[in-house]
């Protein structure tokens, strides 16, 4: 799991699932997802510019990926921020890629090496040599070139 950091202040704007708020370290854009806002909506929270919480998430460059927010009223809301197309790494199954990358017309060169969101897998379209990188329901989320061949595209 990424770091986490927390912060807190006072709403300046809402954009859809995020927010935007003027703390300490001066403004911060917070995206709750669209899961996290409709999750708080249903918990009866409603946000409004001028109210003062705290959120804790995943620093990114552009803004913090909210895991939990403290509401106005001082209540606690988790914020759960599901990726299906990454599929469940328990149940990881290399033939799964392969089968992906053969139906997206790629020649499997390898064998998979498993990290923790998808599998790597040396693949082959077109005459070029690329790493396709495969979560773990399918979805082939990249390819990179590899010995300086163009990477094909699909």
């Amino acid at each position: 799991m990424p770091p986490t950091c927390s912060t807190h202040g006072t709403i300046w704007a809402l954009f859809g699932h995020r927010l935007a708020i003027e703390s300490p370290e001066g403004r911060v854009l917070v995206d709750l997802g669209p899961e996290g806002a409709r999750a708080l909506a249903l918990a009866g929270v409603t946000l409004t510019p001028g109210d003062a919480i705290a959120v804790t998430g995943e620093r990114k460059p552009s803004e913090i990926k909210a895991i939990a927010i403290t509401a106005p009223d001082g209540m606690r809301h988790a914020i759960a921020r599901p990726r299906p197309e990454d599929g469940d790494a328990g149940q990881a199954d290399p033939t799964v890629a392969f089968a992906a990358l053969r139906k997206a017309g790629f020649q499997v060169e390898g064998e998979a090496r498993r990290r923790p969101k998808h599998f790597e897998i040396r693949a082959r379209k077109d005459g070029g040599y690329v790493e396709a990188h495969v979560t773990f329901v399918g979805v082939i989320r990249k390819t990179k070139a590899l010995s300086g061949t163009a990477a094909p595209t699909g």
